[in-house]
């Protein structure tokens, strides 16, 4: 995009009634209790709160809910569970979003109420209603969008390609590729290490954050157990580091990029053209700074690094290693065993053993003091076969397709702009839904065949043979397999009761509907094992959470906060020049992924500031050009480094990669993410300014 239609666009992007109305300078009642409400709302994102509900209260509504549904209803099985497409039937758990419980010590079941970030934006934005702060009109431009961004179009975009990658994710391609990789490496340590961000930057490049974080999370759990590696802290931090710096350079690779693109005109080409420098400097730097930080830690001895890290020698050295030593020749006989079934934990108050490859063979003296070692020179390569991970291989193919079709097509149409994004995105998810149930029918009807088959089967063996100690049993096998028509009574019967654990329960037509209500999402998951894995899999708590900050940014708006903070970014921007206005925007992105509700709602304030009459009005007309593209791609860029941003609610990816690391059994608190942070994010950030700045300075960029 040159200068001048970047000015251009800017100018029709501004709201009308900026022009004839003065940018307010100070804020009224409403507008400061809009304030405290967004805040509000931001710390219950960044700090979930409980709520108990009183016993009294649980148990009555308990009673109430039984004498309704009845006893048969604990025979159903509860929606928190959903079914792993490669386990056909299985029950896998699920955590609750919104309600949980625990057993108080006298036995009663204490119930509480989650406000997070799902439900925080909403009751915000009730309590902006219900005093009159904002009207039904900053609702439906919440939601529909004023200008260039359209919210409903964001965020359909990015659901649908969402649901191609993850689609494409539960045929096993991306765990086939990642053993690939791994088998790659071969033993050396340090080369899997490198290999494996390559693969996850390249990844996150293609797909998106959030599938890799999905996918990539449970690999690595799973690959560094199997490996022998007993502090999973660098692969795991260095994969979550890739995948979220590597999603800057693509539009479709991540939401706020999408907000950016809309909202300033962008071309998907000039975006990701621009864009590629930037984002492959700030790989290669957090790539070499994740390295850094997971030096081996001499045991015993105090250092940097040993002393900001999960189970570091400050003060406690001399004890531990003692108690390391004095436990060594149990921990070598049963490392093998403890690497491979046991969860690894990340937060340890002694120092780990070293992995099962690195351990002396028997016989031989070891030291007194172990070394913590986060990247083995040496490995082990996992005993498995790549092509067992692809379950679905007509399925990886079909996907794979669909979703180059789709990117293809999307960066075409981008630049003529004749249609709206999400009307290229949503065929592509639908054209995969409907292959994800032709062939969830049609697996289902083989198992039905192969089970009549087998029961036929075992039938026919049961008639041949006599019954010498159940003389009975033959004869009802012979009932049941030779009376056709007692299958519509045994249908009818079932209809009008339940039975569970050996009891019969008569149902009324009230309970026999809600019955079959609390029944469908178990006879859903049945049917649609692979639909229902990659719905579960969807971060479809982003819809509520992202309107519900477009509508509380819209409210911010309207009472003139985000003009008297336009006013601010730009007399900044205009005394700061294009290398300050880089470093500037870039920093503040990052603040406020952690302080204005993830990357989302951060990308959503600093785009409506830019994007005002307030911002430009004190930039001269021969810098506004240079500065407004510079705060763009400082933007672009900070607002997927500040997923590294210190917590892990600076953007959903992380809250997705604390429940992935939860499920697999590593426990990771918040004081280590926000000093890994510390060191990697200010580096990567830098390193992508100045790359921004420099294409922005030689004008030959687009």
């Amino acid at each position: 995009m040159s200068s001048r239609d970047l000015t251009t666009h800017t100018s029709l992007l501004r709201p009308a009634r900026a022009a004839v109305q003065e940018p307010p300078t100070s804020l009224d009642g409403h507008g400061v209790f809009a304030i405290i409400v967004f805040a509000v709302v931001t710390l219950i994102v960044i700090w979930p709160i409980r709520i108990p509900i009183p016993f009294a209260v649980s148990e009555r509504v308990a009673k109430v809910w039984h004498r309704a549904a009845g006893p048969e209803a604990t025979a159903a099985r509860t929606p928190d569970q959903h079914i792993d497409p490669g386990r056909r039937g299985e029950p896998l758990p699920r955590v609750p979003l919104t309600l949980g419980s625990s057993t108080s010590p006298r036995g009663s079941q204490r119930r509480y109420i989650s406000l997070t970030h799902v439900s925080a934006p909403a009751i915000g934005i009730l309590f902006l209603l219900a005093t009159r702060t904002i009207g039904g009109e900053q609702i439906r431009l919440g939601i529909v969008g004023d200008g260039g961004v359209k919210p409903y179009s964001v965020l359909a975009l990015f659901i649908s390609l969402a649901y191609i990658a993850i689609s494409l994710d539960a045929t096993g391609l991306l765990r086939y590729l990642a053993l690939h990789v791994s088998l790659k490496g071969g033993r050396s340590g340090p080369r899997l290490f490198y290999l494996l961000y390559a693969f996850f930057f390249l990844l996150g490049l293609l797909v998106g954050n959030d599938p890799v974080i999905l996918s990539g999370t449970a690999f690595l759990v799973h690959f560094t157990r199997i490996s022998g590696i007993s502090r999973p802290d660098a692969w795991i931090w260095a994969q979550f580091s890739a995948a979220n710096i590597s999603s800057a350079l693509l539009v479709s690779s991540n939401p706020t990029n999408i907000v950016i693109a809309s909202g300033f005109g962008v071309e998907f080409t000039t975006y990701s053209a621009f864009m590629a420098l930037p984002t492959i400097a700030s790989g290669l730097t957090a790539l070499v700074v994740v390295r850094l930080i997971f030096v081996t830690q001499k045991a015993g001895k105090w250092s940097l690094m040993g002393y900001i890290l999960p189970g570091g020698n400050r003060g406690n050295a001399g004890r531990r290693s003692n108690k390391t030593a004095s436990q060594s020749g149990t921990q070598q006989s049963e490392a093998a065993a403890a690497d491979t079934s046991a969860a690894t934990a990340v937060e340890g108050e002694t120092s780990p053993a070293a992995p099962a490859s690195l351990h002396p063979p028997q016989g031989r003296s070891t030291s007194p003091a172990r070394d913590i070692v986060y990247i083995p020179p040496y490995l082990i390569p996992p005993d498995v076969r790549p092509r067992e991970a692809l379950v679905d291989p007509f399925g990886a193919i079909f996907g794979s397709i669909v979703m180059a079709a789709t990117l293809i097509v999307l960066v075409g149409t981008s630049v003529t702009g004749a249609v709206e994004v999400y009307e290229i995105a949503l065929p592509g998810a639908a054209i995969c839904l409907l292959r994800d149930i032709l062939k969830d029918l049609k697996d289902g009807r083989t198992e039905r065949k192969a089970r009549q088959k087998m029961s036929t089967n075992q039938s026919v063996e049961s008639s041949a043979e006599p019954a010498v100690d159940a003389p009975g049993e033959a004869i009802e096998l012979q009932k049941i397999g030779s009376a056709p028509g007692q299958t519509g009574e045994r249908e009818n019967a079932n209809a009008s009761s339940l039975t569970a654990s050996g009891a019969v329960f008569n149902l009324g037509p009230a309970r026999r509907m809600l019955l079959k209500s609390l029944q469908f999402p178990s006879w859903f998951a049945k049917t649609f094992p692979t639909v229902t894995a990659v719905f579960t899999r969807l971060p479809l708590p982003l819809l509520p959470f992202a309107f519900g900050m477009f509508i509380l940014v819209e409210s911010l708006a309207h009472v003139g906060f985000i003009d008297i903070m336009a006013s601010g970014l730009g007399k900044v921007c205009s005394g700061a020049g294009e290398i300050g206005t880089a470093l500037f925007i870039g920093c503040l992105s990052v603040l406020l992924c952690n302080l204005g509700g993830t990357n989302i709602g951060a990308c959503i304030i600093l785009v409506r500031a830019i994007v005002s009459t307030p911002f430009s009005q004190h930039l001269s007309s021969e810098s506004t050009a240079s500065i407004t593209q510079t705060a763009i791609y400082a933007l672009a860029l900070g607002s997927n480094v500040g997923a590294l941003g210190g917590t892990f609610a600076a953007s959903l990816a992380g809250l997705l990669w604390r429940e992935s690391l939860r499920q697999g059994g590593i426990q990771l608190r918040a004081r280590h993410i926000a000093i890994w942070s510390l060191l990697t994010a200010p580096l990567a950030l830098l390193s992508g300014l100045i790359v921004v700045w420099a294409q922005v300075r030689s004008g030959r960029w687009p």
